[in-house]
């Protein structure tokens, strides 16, 4: 029977088929190339310190969240929640939308980890009995079906778990806003009846907190950004957190991921900007020492958003990779899929250049790195799969495979430019056969004005394709220089466009 290219290369499944970290969740703590600043960051968000994770796509911030994620969790007197779900946010004027969507996440948590573990509600007195009965039926929101499974797994209630898998394939996967208040209602009041908190008036507390308007009915006006304050949610979380120190809970981290992906906000900076800038600015909150925020965000945020949000208040995690840190991240993926065989990089590629053009291409992302050496498998797979190492038809033809498909839009925000000029852009370049060229030289090859010409180098210096050669050609022209390394090797290669 024909071998699988995986199992000529030694490994036990394909190492490069999954690109994202969502993907590998199942496997992180195997995969993952733990970073220098990573173990710092871990306890700074344990100690109630705010961070800023900011990175260029592609560069791991998502991974680097999830892992934080899994380890946090095992600190059982944290209570770690993880947000990267942001519909019916507004786009702007959102602070008291993002505290309730934190709110409704910690106790929506909260809930379903007390279901295994009821003792610690016994360290409660009748007063916080009431106020965790009054959260859970106020901001109780099962998020996703993992909440839904979780619930259930762990009240281990078949008749209940059918319920539950019926109303979700009715109501959708979504954040809860999207479910109706009827699911909720129900879900809520079964998780209070399971805690043993349900027996409780509570329409004081909600005179406590909620003075502005008549008592909430879950069921009839789910509660929203109209029906309170930001003062109002600060003190509501205040007084969550004290009901979590009487169960032995030290902190409340939460993790922000995937904002700039938010569909709405359709990757422009000034949108995303506009989105985050009224939680991020929020000093009061970010500051509380009971509450830490890990948010992940764009590098091209960071001075966007420098006007109003104080990142000198709080610390700045860049996870940009260096080219000397790639080689050991891969081989921990290629040792994890070949079932520790200790298969390195050398064993696929027989030749130094064709490693530091791998390197090269991938421009210090990891994500880059894993779509490059697919695009490689998948050539190499297609010509002959019996080798043990890439052949060099494969390697060549993978990262010519890699520069033209490689998603050029994504890579920016729109405030540079409008996203589909970068295509253009490059088409020129290539079209040009110059990794070095003047103003003069693409005015006259493409029989334009120096106007023209010289708006279009402005172009492609903010999408760092080129920079000016500090050299001058002569003392009065300027030459500019092809940085990005895909568009360069397919100079090089004779490639002359891109779709």
């Amino acid at each position: 029977m024909k071998k699988n290219l995986y199992e000529s290369l030694g490994f036990v499944n394909n190492p490069f088929s999954k690109r994202s970290s969502e993907q590998e969740l199942g496997f992180i703590d195997d995969i993952f190339y733990e970073p220098n600043y990573y173990s710092t960051l871990q306890s700074d968000l344990t100690s109630g310190d705010t961070r800023f994770i900011i990175g260029q796509r592609g560069h791991g911030k998502s991974s680097v969240i999830n892992k934080l994620f899994k380890d946090l969790e095992d600190n059982e007197s944290l209570l770690v929640v993880k947000v990267d779900r942001f519909d019916n946010i507004p786009l702007r004027n959102n602070n008291v939308d993002f505290l309730l969507l934190i709110i409704k996440g910690v106790i929506t948590k909260l809930s379903t980890n007390l279901l295994s573990n009821k003792k610690l509600i016994k360290r409660l007195n009748k007063h916080e009995k009431e106020k965790l009965s009054f959260f859970i039926k106020t901001f109780f929101r099962p998020l996703s079906e993992s909440e839904y499974s979780d619930v259930c797994n762990k009240v281990k209630k078949v008749n209940v778990t059918n319920f539950f898998i019926r109303i979700f394939n009715l109501f959708g996967v979504d954040i809860a806003n999207s479910l109706t208040s009827s699911a909720v209602n129900i879900t809520s009041n079964f998780i209070r009846q399971s805690l043993g908190v349900d027996s409780i008036n509570n329409s004081e507390l909600h005179k406590e907190y909620f003075k502005k308007v008549s008592e909430i009915q879950i069921g009839k006006n789910e509660i929203n950004s109209e029906n309170c304050s930001k003062e109002e949610l600060k003190h509501v979380l205040d007084d969550i957190f004290l009901v979590f120190s009487k169960m032995g809970l030290s902190k409340i981290i939460v993790l922000f991921d995937k904002i700039d992906e938010y569909q709405e906000l359709n990757q422009e900076i000034q949108l995303i900007s506009n989105f985050t800038k009224d939680l991020l600015a929020d000093n009061e909150f970010l500051l509380n020492e009971n509450i830490a925020i890990g948010f992940s965000l764009w590098s091209e945020l960071r001075s966007e958003l420098s006007g109003t949000v104080r990142f000198d208040k709080h610390g700045i995690i860049d996870v940009r990779w260096n080219s000397h840190d790639l080689v050991p991240l891969i081989e921990k993926r290629l040792s994890y899929f070949s079932d520790s065989k200790k298969i390195t990089v050398k064993h696929l590629f027989r030749n130094e250049v064709d490693i530091k053009d791998l390197l090269s291409l991938s421009n210090n992302s990891p994500r880059d790195l894993i779509f490059l050496l697919s695009e490689i498998y998948n050539r190499q797979a297609n010509i002959n799969s019996a080798v043990k190492y890439f052949e060099d038809k494969a390697i060549r033809d993978g990262m010519i495979s890699f520069c033209k498909v490689y998603d050029y839009d994504s890579l920016f925000p729109s405030k540079v430019g409008r996203n589909k000029e970068i295509k253009a852009m490059i088409n020129r370049l290539l079209q040009l056969k110059k990794t070095s060229f003047s103003k003069k030289e693409l005015t006259t090859y493409f029989s334009q004005t120096a106007a023209q010409s010289e708006g279009q180098i402005k172009l492609m210096q903010n999408y760092g394709l080129v920079r000016k050669e500090e050299i001058l050609l002569d003392k009065d022209t300027e030459l500019y220089e092809i940085i990005d390394p895909k568009v360069e090797f397919l100079i090089k290669h004779l490639e002359d466009r891109i779709e």
